[in-house]
């Protein structure tokens, strides 16, 4: 017979009358349900509620001195079990839980001075549902929701300082499973799956006074995501939909750094995406202890002998010259992938980080480098004792005497098909605020693209339709170039291939431009501009290449010394070849 049976209520005090006192509830109806609460050095507070059969619960509270320990657990089902385990006061926590075998541990570890406390909310309907929470220094806030069969979330909070972690962690359906990791605060983290055996990952390092803000949406089956934060300064959005897709997001960034933002959107099977974007830069400091300090090393020197100058054998140096290298900062990175269909990969690489530059400059002086006492018909005379000066001529070499700041990276990726492949690399220092700025659309499958730009006022945009097509776009300047490189490819049918480089002098104000475009079957165009170094500033170079048809072959080839170079080639038909070089 079923029975139906309250075992306990228990109200249990160490003091009548303190604020300090210990306060537990326990209410128990069913059977065999197991309660037990432990309470030391008062102003403890906690309350358990189990309706069902076999239902577990310890509570453990410690410590709490003027900020309280609170717990609450309640238990609707058979075979729960619930931890609760907090020290130190200035913790909150409550676990609910509705089903069968479900099991939650909270450990919570407070600090009297934050401002906020440790706050931990868990909530599980279904069965086989597993959670941990670990919570230390207070300031951290956490939710964790999960209905299903099976689910998994671990969720740990640490050093938040002054700042605070808020992580919130949402499963429906069966054998999702979510890990989430914050230190430092600032940070903030969103993870919701719905469906079967999803796993989302989320790491975040945070920094005073900038913010590490996430979010994972996956829906469907089995998709994974992985997100790490540094420093701060960092946004990322994960959303999946489909079966079996893979999302890698890293970004790093210090105090000197701007800000990197990912969103990654997969729509299908098996897609593979991974983001890896990093913004640094460092402070000015002067060079006490030599560690910056330039050289200075002396050529010739005089001494002085009654009006008459003798060259010396003397070299003076080097010396040190000790400057202030100036500060440098990183960039700002964003980075937008969007895959829809089956087994689509893309890969971005962007890193701005600031760095220093030698400079080296042409110092003279006059110093004194000695006394002489002089003979004449081998007798000393005391009134020939000069002093001996010394005109210095010098290089003084700084080696980080020129800042040179990270550029902006800007890259889009849009894979619609199957198998299209694209790997976007973008980096680089600059004089200026100038960006890195690559489009890639691919539709159809098995197209190839791969773009590398450096150091900024790079333009790039790759558009493949139809099958194997493959493009290589390489864009270069210098740290302190005023080039402008524009690069556009299209191809649209099967087996295409593209290849187009460009490098610009430092002192050039031109532009390099280039477009391709092939429409047919088994094209192939190569291109390749440079502009070396030239009189007159302004030379650039233009291309232009066209081929609509079969078996159709350019190559352009463009090298400016003194003059620009323009060059059209189109070719329309069948086995047409075509080959320009200018120089």
């Amino acid at each position: 017979m079923r029975m139906l049976t309250t075992l306990a209520v228990l109200l249990a005090t160490t003091s009548l009358a303190s604020a300090a006192s210990n306060e537990s509830f326990i209410v128990q109806a069913g059977s065999t349900n197991h309660a037990i609460a432990g309470q030391t050095g008062g102003n403890n507070k906690q309350g358990t509620v189990q309706v069902g059969r076999g239902n577990s619960a310890l509570t453990a509270q410690s410590a709490a001195s003027s900020k309280p320990n609170e717990s609450g657990v309640l238990q609707i089902g058979a075979q729960n079990g619930a931890v609760a385990l907090q020290t130190g006061g200035n913790n909150k926590q409550g676990t609910v839980q509705g089903g069968v075998r479900n099991f939650a541990v909270t450990s919570q570890k407070g600090r009297q001075s934050a401002a906020n406390p440790n706050d931990s909310t868990t909530a599980q309907f279904g069965a086989f549902n597993g959670s941990i929470v670990n919570q230390k220094d207070g300031n951290n806030k956490q939710t964790t929701l999960q209905v299903g069969g099976s689910n998994f979330a671990a969720t740990s909070q640490d050093n938040a300082g002054a700042n605070k972690n808020t992580s919130s962690t949402t499963q429906l359906g069966a054998f999702n499973s979510a890990l989430v990791g914050q230190t430092g605060g600032n940070n903030n983290q969103t993870t919701l799956s719905v469906g079967v055996g999803n796993f989302a990952a989320t790491s975040q390092a945070g920094a005073a006074g900038r913010t590490n803000e996430s979010s994972t949406l996956q829906f469907g089956s089995f998709n994974r995501s992985f997100a790490g934060q540094a420093g701060g300064g960092n946004d990322q959005g994960t959303l999946q939909f489909g079966y079996g897709n893979l999302s890698a997001t890293g970004q790093n960034a210090n105090a000197q750094g701007a800000t990197n933002s990912a969103l990654t959107t997969q729509v299908g099977i098996g897609n593979k995406a991974i983001t890896l974007q990093s913004t640094k830069g460092s402070p000015s400091f002067a060079a006490n202890d030599g560690s910056v300090s330039g050289s200075v090393t002396t050529t010739k020197a005089y001494w002085d002998l009654g009006g008459l100058h003798q060259p010396g054998t003397t070299s003076y140096g080097p010396y040190s010259w000790p400057y202030t290298a100036p500060a440098v900062s990183g960039g700002t990175n964003a980075a937008t992938t969007l895959q829809v269909g089956k087994g689509n990969s893309a890969l971005t690489v962007q890193n701005s980080e600031g760095t220093r530059a030698p400079f080296s400059v042409a110092v003279s002086d006059t110093v004194k480098v000695g006394v002489e006492n002089k003979k004449f018909l081998g007798v000393n005379y005391p009134d020939l004792t000069k002093p001996v000066y010394g005109t210095v001529s010098a290089t003084a070499n700084l080696p980080q005497a020129i800042a040179l700041n990270g550029v902006n990276n800007n890259a889009a990726t849009v894979q619609v098909g199957k198998k299209n492949a694209a790997l976007t690399l973008q980096d680089g220092v600059n004089i200026a605020k100038v960006s890195n700025d690559s489009l890639v659309a691919q539709f159809g499958e098995k197209n190839g693209s791969l773009v590398s730009q450096q150091n900024g006022l790079n333009g790039q945009a790759t558009i493949q339709l139809g099958d194997r097509n493959n493009a290589v776009t390489l864009q270069k300047n210098a740290p302190v170039s005023g080039t402008v490189n524009a690069a556009a490819t299209i191809q649209a049918g099967s087996k295409n291939r593209a290849f187009t480089n460009q490098v610009a002098n430092p002192l050039n104000v031109g532009a390099n431009g280039s477009l391709i475009a092939q429409f047919g079957n088994s094209n192939t165009a190569v291109a390749a501009q440079s502009t070396g170094l030239q009189p007159m500033i302004g030379a650039l170079n233009t291309q232009a290449t066209v081929q609509v048809g079969t078996g159709n072959y350019a190559v352009t080839a463009q090298n400016s010394a003194t003059v620009t170079n323009t060059s059209v080639t189109a070719q329309f038909g069948s086995h047409n070849v075509a080959f320009t070089s200018q120089h």
